[in-house]
């Protein structure tokens, strides 16, 4: 609710009345706050909570004061964070309908729309400028009649604000809704999740809740059209088909196309079967993490290390081979051919690089490493699909140097393709390493059953 003095304040019935702000949690306090429904896509959470380190129920209740106040305001911000530009946007609107002089206007939402982009990206200032000019319809007021209009149970009412408040704080816009972009939109639906009975969500929304969202976003939808808003000839939502997957199926599908548990070995990390990677393949894509998916593919057709696939540049990649720059080791720093299964990867990657590397858009960590998330990512599935500790990410590896032995390719060609050291003194010491067309010729006999797969 909005004070007399113009601040936005959370009222009681944004948190629950008989939850307090600290909890005791094994006799050390804890600062705690449920984010409201439709903040919770924003902060990526449904509770916040940090320790306050201290048995002291009084001194944790001062402690904790500042921090929920902070808590509090980051939610506000969350909550409102697509509506000042929008609300912005809409005067401008009016102004540019009514003012006898559009143009002028028109020169006036331009210097804005630089103002939003210098302070608050492209984006920003794009959707400014079409929402002012009248090029694109802002959902939140659509959203906000749409739910006046309704007569259905008051909980089912409930739900259905809840959930439409993320499609809205997520696309902005009626002309933002594609097809594209809602499958994006699922992808991040599934990565969170509202709390459950005052415990945080740390799993992404269920098949059937993603199933009753997209149902919910098909009556607003509907709606739209109805009001001759939306166009009358695109469906965009629909249920895609990662979206649709139990985690009992994902596992059962995975046991039923990899059909063993692979090899046993002594130390260090066992190679998978080619039919285990295809099945965690198959469920990344099934999950709907298509980065996941890419960089297995691209580790499974070059026998690559992780962070030597993670830190690819576009400028190093081609059709035709990979530049591997970033290597652990001196050996590892190579040209890889570009196996004919990976062609239209690469470029598809390479076009859609936002950038500048190969695997857009991941992060770094503290050491300066851009494969610790995702590889996280694949550790977390594999392990979920019910492959052992031994088998890791760069087990993939040793499956495409085994596979490459099985193909009759020498030791010191694979040696050049994989980035090891060369086995023999002379070989290592005064080869000048084997031709592309040469290792291409190789790299062409490592195959998996990828008829097993959904894609």
């Amino acid at each position: 609710m909005v004070t007399a003095y113009g601040k936005l304040c959370l009222s009681d019935s944004d948190s629950p009345p008989s939850m307090p702000n600290i909890e005791l949690r094994r006799n050390v306090w804890y600062a705690t706050l449920h984010v409201p429904a439709d903040a919770r896509l924003a902060i990526g959470k449904g509770k916040l909570f940090k320790s306050l380190k201290t048995t002291d129920k009084r001194t944790a209740e001062l402690r904790a004061a500042p921090l929920v106040a902070q808590w509090k305001a980051r939610i506000a911000d969350a909550r409102g964070s697509s509506d000042p530009f929008i609300d912005q946007a809409m005067m401008w609107k009016r102004e540019y309908e009514t003012n006898p002089n559009p143009e002028a206007v028109s020169d006036l939402i331009e210097d804005e729309a630089k103002k939003l982009e210098e302070k608050h990206g492209q984006g920003t200032g794009v959707a400014f400028h079409a929402v002012a000019t009248g090029r694109q319809q802002p959902l939140r007021p659509l959203y906000k009649e749409w739910i006046a209009q309704l007569t259905l149970a008051p909980k089912t009412v409930g739900q259905m604000q809840s959930d439409i408040a993320h499609l809205v704080g997520h696309f902005g816009t009626v002309e933002a809704i594609t097809p594209t972009s809602v499958r994006e939109w699922v992808k991040k639906l599934m990565q969170h999740s509202p709390a459950s009975q005052g415990v945080a969500a740390t799993k992404g929304y269920t098949p059937a809740s993603i199933k009753r969202i997209i149902s919910f976003a098909n009556n607003f939808w509907r709606y739209l059209q109805d009001n001759e808003i939306a166009s009358l000839d695109i469906n965009p939502f629909k249920v895609p088909s990662f979206a649709k997957f139990s985690g009992k199926k994902l596992q059962a599908e995975a046991a039923k196309i990899a059909g063993t548990s692979g090899m046993p070995v002594k130390g260090g990390w066992a190679p998978f079967q080619p039919a285990e990677i295809v099945a965690i393949l198959q469920a990344a894509n099934a999950k709907g993490d298509h980065e996941l998916s890419d960089l297995i593919k691209l580790g499974m057709y070059t026998g690559a290390r992780i962070e030597e696939l993670c830190a690819l540049k576009v400028t190093d990649c081609s059709w035709a081979e990979l530049k591997i720059t970033d290597s652990k080791t001196e050996a590892g720093v190579r040209r890889v051919p570009v196996h004919s299964e990976l062609v239209e990867l690469v470029k598809r990657l390479k076009e859609t690089s936002k950038d500048g590397y190969l695997l857009s858009g991941l992060s770094f960590n503290k050491y300066g490493d851009r494969s610790n998330a995702i590889g996280k990512r694949f550790g977390r599935l594999k392990k979920f699909l019910g492959f052992p500790d031994k088998k890791v990410f760069h087990s993939i590896r040793k499956t495409v140097v085994t596979l490459l032995e099985d193909a009759g390719v020498s030791e010191n060609l694979t040696a050049d393709i994989v980035g090891h050291e060369k086995p023999r003194i002379t070989y290592g010491l005064y080869s000048g390493g084997h031709s592309l067309e040469r290792m291409k010729e190789a790299i062409e006999k490592v195959r998996y059953p990828l008829e097993a797969t959904d894609d």
